[in-house]
């Protein structure tokens, strides 16, 4: 007895199906974020232990230019608010993916509960 699909929930099975994709990717975007968050704090916290008269160079493109250390650090800073916001609305994004993945896979669960009772009748 194996009846096609509805094109309704055929269709609610392909949401599904991308909404758990774009899930992953939101995850994927989330962890790398996180990854190059820690790599600034701890560059962050290296700069803050040396004198501030240290020369520092930083890679700008494919050159090592000298700068400031001050300007570094803040400048690592900034960098540090931009990805601590990026990764709170990937969270966020995350968040309500999963919701619509639950409701999705609810409707979907319902909907395939009253076939296999219309075909149990």
């Amino acid at each position: 007895m194996t009846e096609e699909l509805p094109p309704q929930l055929q269709h609610q099975i392909l949401q599904l199906q991308q909404v758990q994709q774009q899930l992953e990717l939101l995850t994927v975007r989330r962890r790398q974020l996180e990854g190059e968050l820690k790599e600034t704090e701890r560059a962050i916290t290296e700069l803050e232990k040396l004198e501030s008269d240290t020369t520092v160079y930083k890679f700008i493109g494919a050159i090592l230019a000298q700068v400031d250390k001050n300007k570094l650090v803040e400048e690592l800073k900034d960098k540090k608010e931009t990805l601590e916001m990026q990764i709170k609305v990937v969270q966020r994004q995350e968040e309500r993916t999963r919701n619509q993945l639950k409701e999705l896979r609810n409707k979907i669960q319902q909907a395939l509960a009253k076939r296999g009772s219309k075909i149990a009748e």
